[in-house]
């Protein structure tokens, strides 16, 4: 017996996509109106994130967690939250970490963006696959059944 983490690998495909949304968004937005200012930064990668958090519902909810999403008010409210948790984590992240690498005058200011933003994307993902799969879309437990296999695993 093969098992194989359905549900993370359709998240990680997910978080790529998201991944594209957000630099492409922070990336354009800072072509157009180049900054060093922090709040500019935090406006640019909040808009971004926002962006990329829209994405990302759409596909976990009717791709990644498809068999547990139920479009209810309850989960909207739990995504919305951890909506919220993510953009702040995000948003914190890439702001302390640009503070050291843009101002680095041997980095260049989109190179020092652009990885500030990588590590913000690393940590807030890592966290918002916790609270999709075990809060937001929480798989209801079948009492019926009599085998039950972990929640992202699948039998091959």
């Amino acid at each position: 017996m093969i098992r194989k983490p359905k549900s993370y690998f359709k998240f990680l495909s997910v978080g790529v996509i998201n991944a594209l949304v957000d630099l492409t968004i922070l990336n354009a937005l800072m072509l157009i109106s180049p900054s060093k200012n922090s709040f500019d930064i935090l406006l640019f990668n909040t808009i971004a994130v926002i962006c990329a958090i829209v994405s990302s519902y759409y596909l976990n909810r009717f791709w990644t967690f498809s068999d547990r999403a139920n479009g209810g008010l309850k989960e909207g409210f739990l995504f919305i939250i951890q909506a919220f948790i993510n953009l702040g984590l995000n948003d914190t992240t890439t702001v302390i970490f640009s503070r050291f690498l843009i101002f680095s005058k041997d980095i260049p200011i989109f190179f020092g963006s652009n990885l500030s933003k990588g590590l913000a994307m690393l940590i807030s993902s890592s966290c918002s696959y916790f609270f999709m799969k075990r809060i937001v879309f929480k798989k209801k437990k079948d009492e019926h059944s009599p085998l039950h296999y972990p929640d992202d695993i699948v039998q091959l």
